[in-house]
């Protein structure tokens, strides 16, 4: 473990570092969305914002039961907003949401602006997940055989590095699919293929996490609990739209008689 590199909080180094990575690579990328530099700095700003705000919100959610029971005063409510850690789920979910609203503001295609994010916010979280590594947070459960000592001294599952290569590779993957739907001249949904196969990883990776800082509402955590809801949500969409095209080959090959 490393808590700190040259003075510097690991984890909030490896955050800076993989920022600094994102918005790099969506510079390289600059023409793939044909917008002012006006519109896409607001976009920029609008999902930094957003991620900040909700990956604070998850992670107040998922500690104030313990609060609650704590009783603790209005006062300390407001200093563990601001000084809490994050969560990944709230900050992927509100830089979403920050770009769907930047979009709403500007008048902007919203499937062009999130394909052309969505990629940056695997290729963060993976430098992020290092960063726990480092910091020793979000660690696995404990393991005799194979694993690493962690902070704590107990030789744990690195679910972290697991995790950032995953995303590394979601990264990747991504870039791919864009580039062989693009070819076919099909419209991919990068946003919707990174959400459900995430959530699909995330949800069985949570069953190796050690960790009970990332909370629990009966047997799964909070990170579980939204992972459900994003497949739910993901396969009644899918159906619908499955549902309507199929509809629509029948109308083409069936049109109603006139009477």
């Amino acid at each position: 473990m490393c808590p700190d590199i040259f003075g510097i909080d690991s984890y909030t180094l490896m955050c800076a570092i993989g920022l600094a990575a994102a918005i790099s690579f969506l510079i390289v990328r600059r023409e793939r969305l044909e917008v002012s530099r006006v519109i896409l700095t607001s976009l920029v700003v609008s999902a930094i914002a957003g991620m900040v705000i909700g990956s604070k919100i998850v992670f107040y959610i998922t500690q104030l039961p313990d609060m609650v029971k704590s009783h603790v005063t209005a006062d300390i409510y407001i200093k563990e907003f601001i000084e809490a850690g994050y969560v990944f789920y709230g900050g992927v979910l509100g830089a979403f949401t920050g770009l769907l609203v930047c979009c709403r503001m500007t008048r902007t295609a919203r499937r062009p602006v999130l394909n052309y994010f969505t990629p940056a916010f695997a290729f963060f979280h993976g430098f992020g997940r290092i960063g726990c590594f480092l910091a020793g947070c979000c660690y696995g459960v404990e393991v005799e055989s194979f694993g690493l000592v962690m902070a704590d001294g107990v030789k744990r599952f690195p679910v972290q590095l697991v995790e950032s290569v995953f995303e590394f590779c979601m990264f990747f993957a991504l870039l791919f699919a864009e580039k062989l739907l693009t070819q076919k001249k099909k419209s991919p949904k990068l946003s919707f293929y990174y959400l459900m196969i995430y959530s699909s990883v995330r949800f069985m990776l949570e069953f190796i996490r050690g960790d009970e800082e990332r909370g629990f509402f009966g047997p799964l955590s909070t990170s579980q609990w939204i992972a459900l809801l994003i497949l739910v949500t993901g396969a009644g969409i899918a159906a619908v739209r499955l549902l309507l095209r199929v509809n629509a080959r029948k109308y083409r090959k069936y049109p109603p008689s006139k009477p």
